[in-house]
């Protein structure tokens, strides 16, 4: 239990911080299995949409700091390469 006021608010600010990069997580992954099924499906239109909208959001969360930024950097290069062989 902590002894400082500063630590409770501390405390507080790290779960809402846990639960919005959980969140966004959570949609990052989905999008990526989303992603995935359509490039085996061979759906190009359905892959190019979320293709770009799983991009956007990686970019985004990279600015927030949700992700590191290389790792955001890797994942984006291997959607746009999987994009690429598609075509």
């Amino acid at each position: 239990m902590p002894n400082l006021k500063s630590a409770f608010k501390s405390i507080r600010k790290d779960k809402k911080r846990h639960t919005r990069n959980q969140k966004i997580n959570t949609e990052l992954k989905s999008l990526a299995k989303k992603f995935t099924m359509a490039i085996a499906a061979k759906q190009a239109d359905e892959a190019k949409k979320l293709g770009a909208t799983l991009v956007t959001k990686l970019d985004k969360a990279r600015a927030k700091g949700i992700i590191h930024r290389n790792t955001a950097s890797r994942k984006r290069a291997r959607i746009l390469s999987k994009l690429a062989k598609l075509r």
